[in-house]
């Protein structure tokens, strides 16, 4: 399957926080990603959302971890959507049931360590990491 990314800069951005154990907020990856996405319209922000979604998404069907799990709000949160939509993107990789899982703050920190470590090793990060032109 083709990877196919909305945004490369955005995705690696997200691969090299990963490595280094941080998280960013959506904010500053739309800054530092120079995205243009005007942050004070609340319909620019979605789509901004739904790219890091996209990302995530791609990410999962390729077997990784959902990369987006590392962009939160200043509080270190994400919302109840973002959350469910990450469940649903690893609720079959990750074999989670509402049973077990809480869509909580302890689901968000559990990915992003799975995140982490999965980018922390160094032939995930040589084939599917940035790549150096």
């Amino acid at each position: 399957m083709e990877e196919i990314y909305v945004n490369r800069g955005i995705r690696d951005m997200l691969v090299e926080l990963a490595v280094q154990n941080r998280t960013t907020t959506y904010s500053r990856l739309n800054t530092d990603a120079n995205t243009g996405y005007n942050y004070r319209d609340a319909e620019e922000r979605d789509s901004f959302t739904e790219d890091i979604e996209a990302i995530s998404m791609s990410e999962v069907q390729h077997g990784r971890p959902p990369i987006g799990c590392v962009v939160v709000f200043k509080s270190g949160s994400v919302t109840k959507p973002i959350l469910e939509s990450l469940y649903e993107m690893c609720e079959e990789m990750y074999g989670l049931s509402p049973e077990t899982t809480k869509l909580n703050s302890a689901f968000l920190k559990d990915l992003q360590t799975k995140c982490h470590a999965y980018w922390k090793v160094k032939d995930n990060y040589n084939e599917f990491g940035p790549r150096r032109m």
